[in-house]
């Protein structure tokens, strides 16, 4: 199942030590070279980070929701984030659908 997983930074209205400011920048470094290894693995498709933005956009190929759930909770920021993860249909499966749908409505167009 390919899944597309959008993450956000939280936005923290109060400043942040020097220390929490090193560990935010390690957790996110290790997250990316983390989503880089597994988009070279073919586990990640496709993803990125939004231009000047904090905001990182991927999708998976995963057997379940919770293997994604798994993978997610595993990167290093995945605390410091808002998650959204949408299961995605294929091209493929939603044509199949809408023809056989079609066919059993006994309609010429399904608009």
């Amino acid at each position: 199942m390919l899944y597309l997983v959008t993450t956000d930074h939280f936005s923290r209205s109060s400043p942040r030590t020097p220390e929490e400011t090193e560990l935010l920048h390690e957790q996110v470094t290790t997250s990316i070279e983390i989503l880089s290894k597994l988009e070279s693995q073919g586990k990640i498709l496709a993803g990125g980070v939004i231009s000047g933005q904090r905001r990182h956009i991927f999708i998976i190929d995963a057997e379940s929701n919770e293997e994604v759930t798994e993978l997610v909770q595993r990167l290093p920021f995945w605390i410091e984030h808002e998650w959204e993860i949408l299961p995605l249909e294929t091209w493929n499966h939603y044509l199949d659908f809408l023809t056989q749908y079609r066919e059993e409505m006994g309609l010429k167009y399904l608009i």
